[in-house]
């Protein structure tokens, strides 16, 4: 039998840097994970990340050579020819020489197996692999912190002509709406992600004077909402926080919508902490998207499903940054 060999995924997030160790089936064997805002300077991310990747080699007595590759999910522009962040609005990035760099802290070695991308590409190309879809053209819509995603087209991962292709996040769907950390107004990040949905529970409850939706009663103030919580009483049909998921869910439907009208993939997936709470809004959304297509009559549509190919949301940013040098 050949020996085992192991992947590194990386996903940096707005919240956190996880990193994983990734067997040759897609498990995750080690994971951990630093906070952004003790690493947020491009030096401090790079040594913060090479230092992490090299203590899980020594805790599971591996050596470099067990490493077949290492990948980087960032978010923004990731610049494949030179390895720089070229712009990444959430982390205030501009023209960093960040893979460079990580080669170097990692040294020569691990080095030479390392590779980035796109966050949101290396999502949805580790959902591509590992859900083993049987189309030409996928698109995933991860929604988080912010909203970005990846998109396939003929079984081939679109970059765009700048490295910048899929930042569905800055797709503006309100004109006149707030204004976002792009430099936009209106993005479809700021009305559907899962931070704007919490953000959206906490502005109703502090419009409800009476204070006496169960969402009250469940945080105590509005500063205590979470998503957990706003869940909880959904699900126990609170009239408040049924009101904002209906408009969130028009809000999500508007930007996946524009997304279908462009692409008309086989198959658009959804993925995303927000997603283990599917049960109670996918359908709504699936009936609002069908009533806004342009090819509504059509026999063939895309279709919306969840995240499938792993199984825990939170890996998929870890596992996708593992296969990206498969994309």
């Amino acid at each position: 039998m050949g020996k085992d060999m192991y992947r590194i995924g990386v996903d940096v997030g707005g919240t956190n840097i996880a990193i994983g160790l990734v067997d040759e089936a897609y498990n995750i064997v080690v994971k951990t994970s630093i906070k952004t805002s003790e690493a947020s300077e491009p030096e401090q991310m790079i040594d913060a990340i090479a230092l992490t990747i090299k203590k899980i080699l020594v805790d599971k007595d591996l050596s470099e050579s067990d490493i077949e590759a290492i990948g980087v999910g960032v978010p923004g522009t990731a610049e494949l020819t030179t390895g720089r962040i070229m712009y990444a609005n959430n982390l205030g990035f501009e023209e960093v020489p960040f893979l460079p760099k990580l080669k170097e802290a990692l040294g020569t070695e691990l080095g030479s197996k390392t590779s980035f991308d796109n966050d949101g590409n290396a999502a949805a190309i580790g959902e591509y692999i590992t859900g083993g879809y049987d189309v030409d053209n996928f698109m995933m819509v991860t929604l988080g912190t912010g909203i970005g995603g990846g998109i396939i087209i003929n079984r081939k991962l679109l970059r765009g002509v700048n490295f910048a292709a899929a930042e569905f996040g800055h797709m503006t769907i309100n004109l006149d709406g707030v204004d976002c950390n792009c430099g936009r107004k209106g993005c479809f990040e700021d009305y559907a992600s899962a931070t704007s949905l919490m953000n959206q529970a906490k502005e109703a409850m502090e419009k409800d004077v009476d204070k006496e939706s169960l969402l009250w009663q469940l945080c105590g103030k509005a500063e205590n909402a979470d998503g957990e919580i706003f869940f909880e009483a959904v699900r126990r049909k609170d009239r408040l926080a049924l009101e904002v998921l209906d408009g969130f869910t028009t809000y999500l439907s508007e930007g996946i919508t524009n997304l279908i009208n462009i692409l008309q993939p086989d198959v658009l997936v959804l993925s995303g902490g927000i997603t283990r709470a599917a049960d109670l809004f996918l359908d709504d959304l699936k009936k609002k998207v069908a009533k806004g297509i342009y090819s509504r009559t059509s026999e063939k549509n895309t279709e919306i499903m969840l995240a499938h190919g792993i199984s825990d949301a939170g890996d998929v940013g870890i596992i996708g940054a593992a296969l990206i040098d498969r994309g």
